[in-house]
Formats: C-alpha cells, sequence, structure tokens
C-alpha cells in the first residue's frame, strides 16, 4: 500500500507531513511499556490494543483503541515511561504520530488530563463490573463496548470485524480463555451470535447491553 495515497485519502492538513503517518502490519509493536514515551499518537484506521504487564507475572488489556482514539502516555523530554504497550491488531493499520512542536505546554498537560479522565472513568466502570457481574457477563458487556464503537449495524444485527483471540477478550473482560470460550459457545447455540477468527455477528445487541454498570 502507497502511504502517500493513504495519506491524501484520508484529507489531512496541509501541514501533516509523510513522516507523521506510518503504516503498521498486524503483530507491530508501537511502543514498548517501561520505554521513555514518544508523545501522543491519533488512530486512523486499523485497531490497537495497550496491553499490560502486571506486577504479578499476569497480563490484562487496559482497552482497544479504536479509529478516532488518542493513546500515548506523554510527550517526550517530560521522562515519562509507557504504562501499557501498544500492539497492532490488524493489517493496514495507520497511525498518525502528533508533532510536539504544534503543542503548548498547556494543551499536553490537558491531553494528558483527559487520557487520565477517561481511564479512570473506564477502569472504574471495569472495577465495579468485576465485583458484582459474573464473568459470562462481563465477557458479553465487553464485546458490546466494541460492538457500539466499531460495528456495523444490518437491519437487526450488528456486525463486528475486529481480529480478537479468545485470549485477548479474556484480558477485557478479566476472566479466563476457557470461560471466553464456553460462554461464546453457549450464546452460539442460543442464537445470539454467530463469529469466526475476526468478525462477530450480533442477532440482537441489545441481549448484550450492560443492566447494571
Amino acid at each position: 500500500m502507497n502511504p502517500i495515497l493513504t495519506i491524501q485519502d484520508y484529507n489531512e492538513p496541509k501541514s501533516s507531513t509523510c513522516s507523521d503517518f506510518k503504516i503498521f502490519r498486524k503483530g507491530d509493536l508501537i511502543f514498548r511499556q517501561g520505554a521513555l514515551s514518544e508523545g501522543f499518537y491519533l488512530l486512523k484506521k486499523g485497531a490497537v490494543k495497550l496491553q499490560q504487564l502486571l506486577p504479578n507475572g499476569s497480563q490484562t488489556i487496559l482497552r482497544i483503541v479504536l479509529p478516532g482514539d488518542f493513546f500515548g502516555d506523554g510527550a517526550p523530554n517530560q521522562e515519562t515511561t509507557n504504562l501499557t504497550s501498544a500492539w497492532v491488531m490488524e493489517e493496514d493499520t495507520l497511525v498518525q504520530k502528533l508533532p510536539v512542536q504544534n503543542f503548548s505546554l498547556s494543551e499536553l498537560n490537558q491531553e494528558l488530563t483527559c487520557q487520565l479522565l477517561e481511564l479512570n472513568k473506564r477502569m472504574g466502570i471495569r472495577h465495579a463490573r468485576f465485583l458484582v457481574s459474573e464473568a459470562e457477563d462481563r465477557i458479553k458487556y465487553s464485546l458490546y463496548d466494541l460492538a457500539i464503537k466499531k460495528g456495523r449495524r444490518f437491519g437487526d444485527e450488528t456486525l463486528l470485524k475486529i481480529n480478537l483471540t479468545h485470549e485477548e477478550i479474556a484480558f477485557l473482560a478479566d476472566t479466563s480463555r476457557q470461560m471466553v470460550s464456553k460462554t461464546l459457545s453457549h450464546l452460539k447455540r442460543s442464537g445470539l451470535i454467530n463469529y469466526s477468527r475476526n468478525r462477530f455477528l450480533f442477532r440482537n445487541i441489545q441481549a448484550f447491553k450492560p443492566t447494571t454498570v
């Protein structure tokens, strides 16, 4: 794929340059947890998972970054380290690195504050779900969140196309891969969902909507 044509397709301002954009392959690492942050990014196309290694050696996915989302843990020269590793989930994922020189210190602080508030909100909801919801419900809620943001409606059905393994769903829902496989099989037998390797077809998305948190 020609990166220049891709950038033009997105009608970026004339001030943007080809070096601001990069096309990644599935499985590429954008930045690593613990390394010094190189700034902020804007996802234009594809999907990125922000994965975190916990002190006990286990892993979790804090969130899935979708087109239009900002991500990154701080600006260069602020000696901020990355809290997560950013892994590319789809082929031809297009990422714009936001030029630091175009931001004032107040704008950077505002962006950091917004990101922290959003992360705190997400983690608060996730923690509440972990406390009050069964694993099967947390799996359904995680899929619902992704389908609402990335899915496409076809009549009463919703199609979510995303490269998400059972293990990755387990990381998002704070449960085990075995529970994800069991839950998806049950949902399929019940006629609520049909799925393959990289797509989920929800027969009735409202059946997955959280009832409490």
